[in-house]
């Protein structure tokens, strides 16, 4: 029960709650209202942007461009190994010229040489083999022409 009681002498009427609640909607209204219409302080502008000035001189300038590609030569040549094994040493540079029969890379020696020495010891082990036969054939040759005896054993040595 709000009730709003006017001065000495007037005639004080009693408001109601909805009404002194719409009173003070009203209140609320106006007093934003009046607030909203003052005008705002401008901002300030801003300080003018800073140039720089260079002076202009003719001169030539080169001329060029600059572009991401991958090269491809005339003759580009594959290289495929003959054999096989470990690389001691490249001796060329990626992209560089190179000329026929230049010795492009060094192939460790150690497997071609152990196949090698085999290859010999095995030769070494055959030869006395092919030497006796050749000898027998030979002998074969003087017996069947009918050769001396003596002399068969001066040509051949003692092998027969």
């Amino acid at each position: 029960m709000f009730s709003i009681k006017s001065l000495p002498g007037w005639r004080s009427p009693i408001i109601s709650e909805n009404a002194s609640s719409i009173l003070a909607l009203l209140v609320v209204l106006a007093s934003s209202v009046f607030l909203g219409c003052q005008t705002q302080k401008a901002a300030a502008p801003p300080p003018p942007t800073e140039v720089e000035v260079v002076s202009v001189v003719q001169r030539d300038v080169p001329i060029y461009g600059e572009w991401v590609a991958t090269l491809d030569g005339y003759v580009n040549a594959q290289i495929q190994p003959q054999v096989s094994g470990y690389l001691i040493k490249q001796s060329y540079k990626e992209g560089s010229f190179v000329r026929k029969g230049q010795v492009l890379f060094e192939i460790d020696p150690r497997p071609f040489q152990a196949v090698l020495d085999q290859a010999k010891a095995q030769l070494a082990q055959s030869e006395p083999r092919v030497d006796t036969k050749r000898l027998r054939h030979m002998s074969s040759q003087f017996q069947a022409r009918g050769c001396d005896a003596i002399a068969r054993p001066l040509l051949f040595g003692s092998l027969v």
